[in-house]
């Protein structure tokens, strides 16, 4: 699978985001992507759709690359960009995520209700998200790489 997959590789691209289009115009069949992101952009891309590979049982499946932001120690200005930390991760902000983003809050606390919101829950229905072992990753990433290269040919 991952072989005959792989005759749809362009090669590294500097942003998943610029694979849309090209799936959008038939150029690829199909690119891996963020949600989010993907989620935007078919709104102006009439033939991008976001599905999720399925194991054996027929169940969907996907994991979160989780976003981050934070404060570089002794950063200039550095109580202005706590107030935009602050800001961000505030209720309200949290709320207009999906409606003004069509993002996911990272608040657990708040469930937005808005059009995009609802049409992500519907999206993300039924998939299972698992967290992968980041850990043991990094540890035998080189023998992840093998193990691709030899799956694809590449």
């Amino acid at each position: 699978y991952l072989k005959k997959l792989q005759t749809n590789n362009v090669g590294p691209s500097a942003s998943t985001g610029k694979l849309a289009p090209k799936v959008d115009k038939g150029e690829l069949l199909a690119a891996n992507g963020d949600v989010q992101m993907n989620f935007a952009q078919s709104k102006d891309m009439p033939n991008l759709s976001i599905w999720f590979p399925a194991k054996g049982d027929g169940k969907p499946t996907s994991f979160a690359l989780p976003y981050a932001a934070g404060l570089v120690a002794k950063a200039p200005h550095s109580e202005n960009g706590k107030k935009l930390l602050d800001f961000m991760l505030s209720e309200q902000a949290q709320r207009d995520v999906s409606a003004v983003g069509g993002g996911f809050a990272a608040r657990k606390d708040i469930e937005a209700t808005d059009a995009n919101a609802v049409e992500l829950a519907g999206l993300m229905e039924g998939v299972e998200i698992f967290e992968p072992d980041w850990a043991d990753i990094g540890a035998n990433l080189d023998t992840y790489i093998d193990a691709w290269k030899s799956a694809t040919g590449s």
